[in-house]
């Protein structure tokens, strides 16, 4: 009988265990059942992050992509002849490589050394001019033989050849160039239709797509690298700040210059154009002009063989907080771009424009510096009628002109000389000594280089302890008086591998100190 008791009670208590865990799943189950219920409301018109992507993964890689769009790419071999005074020591030699280090494990092979270049063994005459080739990549566009390229790949060439996808090789023409895109159009003449690529639209275009660019980096032709588009608007062209630059991190390097930069789809979404990098070979940096404008600029050449463009004739700068505060501007007026010199001749002086007026409208459309208003008279056609609204000693004064045009096709025309930044990796805008600008910073006449107007907050110039107003003489003792020139300074500083500069700089009593600049 204890037996059976236990077994009776052991029986009950199994009973009671089962009828817990009934009710305990049951008001589980509910419990789930409200909160999924729960959760569908309130995913009501939402959807988590990345929800839909799955179907659009391409989980299979661009082969396919790869092979459908690389027979429009071409490869370009460029001849000129350069002057013996504008010759580097590294463009010595056949080779289109320069800045030669070896970067392998152990030593370098052989091979290697056939391509390095090397010195004159004997004194030139100060006229010789040797012949100098380089490469770069090009994208058809038009069946007809159209090719789209950079134009600082073709400038002053004599010769130019394109290969095509099937090996072929074809002396090709310059049908137009557009300086200020950096842009040219090349023609071939063949006998059938030739294979060409699509321009895609860039205002589809998002941070965040896959780039893919073909080229021929260091003379390796239809080379493809893969990266994603890091920035839209990136303005870094020196003659036109206004164009704005696509920023990826796919590899690009010398001779990829002029070639496409497709999309998943095989658009064409930009011409590869420049890089940012204190080696001068690929640091994930670059930068390419969108198709969206290429294609109106190629459209432009191919129909009418140049691209014109509104034309002002004022020197402008950006309205710093320096400036604003001589001018008793208040915070929340302190925009405009600030003329600094008039050109004779010129639209701007025939509409009454006066140095020291502060541009703040253009057409209604309000001007918040340089960038603005040289981006809005470019596009602005030659001929128009326009408004603009400027700042007087105080005063607003609305003044009415007519643009000139701006011929693409002439290499030393801007649409206006305005402050711009002799090169990224020195993070300071210069700017030519006017007689307004030596008055302005006080500069003595015999003072002679480029004025720093802006310095961009932790840039190199910063660091260095340069400020606006102090005067560039040189950099690496070439005499700079130009934006162009400090431009071109600064590049080959960065093309020859070198990590800093040397600048000689003077303040307007002409007391000069040499600083070293350390380059981003």
């Amino acid at each position: 009988k204890p037996m059976e008791t236990m077994r009776m009670n052991r029986n009950l208590h199994l009973g009671k265990l089962s009828l817990v865990m009934v009710v305990a799943v049951a008001l589980v189950a509910a419990a789930l059942l409200l909160r999924s219920e729960s959760i569908v409301h309130a995913l009501e018109g939402s959807k988590p992050v990345g929800a839909d992507l799955g179907d659009r993964v391409m989980a299979n890689g661009f082969s396919e992509v790869i092979e459908a769009v690389s027979p429009a790419v071409v490869s370009l071999a460029v001849s000129k002849k350069i002057p013996m005074s504008d010759i580097r020591m590294d463009q010595w030699g056949s080779s289109p490589f320069q800045d030669w280090k070896w970067d392998g494990p152990g030593k370098p092979p052989e091979w290697f050394w056939n391509f390095v270049p090397k010195p004159p063994t004997k004194k030139m005459p100060k006229n010789f001019q040797r012949k100098f080739s380089g490469v770069g990549a090009g994208v058809v566009f038009d069946p007809d033989g159209l090719i789209a390229t950079n134009y600082h790949v073709i400038e002053d060439a004599q010769e130019i050849s394109v290969t095509l996808h099937d090996g072929r090789k074809l002396k090709a023409e310059v049908v137009g160039i557009d300086n200020l895109t950096d842009l040219a159009v090349l023609r071939v003449e063949t006998d059938e239709q030739i294979p060409y690529a699509e321009f895609g639209d860039t205002e589809n275009v998002r941070v965040g797509d896959w780039a893919i660019a073909i080229g021929d980096p260091f003379g390796l032709s239809k080379s493809v690298s893969l990266g994603i588009v890091s920035a839209m608007g990136r303005n870094l062209l020196a003659n036109s700040p206004g164009v704005p630059l696509l920023q990826v991190d796919a590899a690009v390097n010398r001779g990829n210059s002029g070639g496409p930069l497709f999309n998943a789809s095989g658009q064409v979404i930009g011409i590869n154009t420049m890089i940012i990098s204190p080696s001068g070979v690929s640091a994930g940096v670059g930068f390419a002009v969108p198709s969206s404008l290429v294609e109106d600029v190629v459209y432009e050449i191919q129909h009418n063989g140049r691209v014109s463009r509104g034309w002002l004739g004022v020197g402008i700068q950006n309205v710093t907080p320096d400036i604003a505060l001589a001018l008793n501007m208040d915070d929340e007026n302190s925009y405009g771009a600030l003329v600094s010199s008039v050109e004779t001749g010129s639209p701007a002086e025939d509409a009454g424009i006066a140095v020291g007026d502060i541009v703040l409208e253009f057409n209604d459309k309000r001007i918040d510096g340089v960038r603005e208003l040289s981006t809005i008279v470019k596009k602005t056609d030659p001929g128009s009628d326009v408004s603009i609204l400027v700042l007087r000693n105080g005063e607003r004064i609305t003044l009415q002109g007519k643009l000139d045009a701006l011929e693409s096709g002439d290499p030393n025309a801007m649409v206006a000389p305005p402050e711009t930044e002799a090169h990224s990796s020195l993070g300071a805008a210069v700017h030519a000594l006017t007689p307004e600008l030596r008055e302005q910073y006080q500069v003595g006449k015999r003072v002679e280089g480029v004025v720093i107007t802006e310095v961009m907050p932790d840039s190199p110039a910063a660091k260095a302890g340069l400020k606006e107003g102090d005067i560039i003489v040189s950099i690496n003792n070439n005499p700079v008086k130009s934006t162009e020139q400090a431009s071109e300074a600064i590049q080959s500083v960065v093309e020859s591998g070198n990590s800093s500069a040397l600048l000689l700089v003077a303040d307007g009593k002409g007391r000069q100190l040499f600083i070293v600049l350390a380059l981003s």
